[in-house]
């Protein structure tokens, strides 16, 4: 495999759209002007329409995918560049993986992936989140993210695979999803952002993302004041929130997809024992973060 994969990574809720919204713009419009269908260059991985691939290679697997110990060994036989459709250099694929191996089959490795950015966001302010976008109790969202076997299932798409056949993706608890892309020997060029400066210090995070590619991949931006403008502007999560109140996006699920985007939910939100559960768990990496 050539290095042809650049992740956009996160836990779900965390700003991984954000990020793919100030990409697609700095990368795939002239003047910086985010619109949401320009989200089709930063394709999602797990995609269900990707596994057609494995039907061919063993039908049996195939209709075993619900079971991560199949769907795995096909990982990275997934990646391949033209399974991808990337046909040069490298494309930007969003996932909510872990990078981990199960049974010995690693998620991805440096043959297949260029380079990756990572957002991390307050645990305390996922678990509003993620409660909200998947209809779940704040209890039950907590449940889930201190859970070491938590997983999601994969986006429906038209594929060959009946829809009954639910593969899923394998997120792990928060701490252990953040340790897997934060702390790896997965020797490939990353970028660590926190969700709250890509939403507060917008025109520092993005460039910071800039340096990054111009540091890393050579790549001469050329931008004008306009079109950073533009970027920081029409990205900002008010306007997001705008855009999808006028078109809809099809990413949300039990409401809207940009509900608030703030930090420090949790103060006013969750109880006492919900905020000491949390912060229990996932005291070393609020630390090394700073989330006070």
């Amino acid at each position: 495999m050539s290095k042809h994969i650049f992740w956009i990574s996160s836990y779900p809720k965390s700003g991984n759209t954000l990020v793919r919204a100030i990409i697609a713009s700095l990368f795939f419009s002239r003047d910086g002007k985010f619109q949401f269908d320009q989200l089709k260059h930063t394709t999602q991985f797990e995609m269900r329409n990707r596994l057609n691939l494995i039907k061919k290679i063993n039908e049996e697997d195939f209709l075993k995918l619900d079971q991560l110990k199949v769907l795995s060994k096909y990982w990275l036989t997934l990646q391949k560049k033209e399974n991808m459709k990337i046909n040069k250099g490298f494309g930007f694929v969003k996932s909510h993986s872990s990078y981990v191996a199960f049974l010995n089959n690693w998620f991805t490795n440096a043959s297949s992936t260029a380079g990756y950015i990572y957002i991390v966001r307050d645990p305390r302010d996922v678990a509003i989140s993620w409660a909200k976008h998947a209809n779940l109790t704040f209890t039950e969202s907590i449940n889930f993210m201190v859970d070491f076997n938590s997983c999601i299932e994969w986006t429906l798409a038209k594929s060959e695979l009946p829809e009954h056949i639910k593969p899923r993706t394998f997120l792990s608890s928060w701490d252990e999803h953040v340790a897997s892309w934060v702390n790896n020997d997965l020797l490939v060029p990353k970028l660590i952002l926190k969700y709250e400066d890509l939403v507060y210090k917008k025109k520092e995070a993005l460039n910071y993302i800039i340096n990054f590619f111009e540091k890393n991949y050579q790549i001469n931006f050329k931008l004008t004041k306009t079109k950073i403008d533009n970027i920081i502007k029409t990205t900002d999560f008010k306007e997001l929130k705008l855009q999808e109140s006028q078109i809809g996006f099809k990413e949300a699920q039990s409401g809207p997809f940009f509900r608030k985007g703030k930090k420090n939910q949790w103060k006013n939100t969750l109880n006492v024992k919900q905020i000491n559960i949390l912060e229990k768990k996932f005291r070393d990496f609020m630390d090394k973060f700073g989330y006070d």
